[in-house]
C-alpha cells in the first residue's frame, strides 16, 4: 500500500464543499478525458481532485485503474487555489471565498 503524505479522510470529496471544477480537454468518458475539481474541507483546508481517462496526465498517478484512467487528491495553500481559480476562469470563487 502507497503511503500518502497526507490524511485521506481530512480530503475527502464526500464531505467536502465544492467550490469549482474545470475540463480543459475532451468529454466525459473519452481517454484524454481530464476534469479538475476543487474542493473545501470542513475544517477550511482545499484541495484539488483530478481525474483522467487512459491517456490523460492523471493516469499515471499512484492506484490508477489501468482500463478507467485515474484520480488523485492534491492538497493546495490558499493562495494555490485561489491561483488555480484564476487559471481556470473560476473568478466567482476567488470573489465569494475572500
Amino acid at each position: 500500500m502507497i503511503e500518502l503524505p497526507f490524511d485521506v479522510n481530512e480530503y475527502d470529496p464526500a464531505v467536502s464543499e465544492k467550490l469549482a471544477d474545470w475540463s480543459p480537454g475532451e468529454s466525459p468518458g473519452g481517454f484524454f478525458h481530464e476534469h479538475e475539481t476543487l474542493y473545501r474541507t470542513e475544517d477550511g483546508n482545499y484541495f484539488i481532485l483530478l481525474e483522467g481517462g487512459l491517456f490523460s496526465r492523471f493516469h499515471a498517478f499512484p492506484g490508477s485503474e489501468i482500463w478507467y484512467g485515474g484520480s488523485n487528491i492534491q492538497p493546495v495553500s490558499k493562495d494555490e487555489a485561489y491561483g488555480w481559480c484564476e487559471h481556470t476562469g473560476n473568478y466567482e470563487v476567488v470573489d465569494e471565498q475572500r
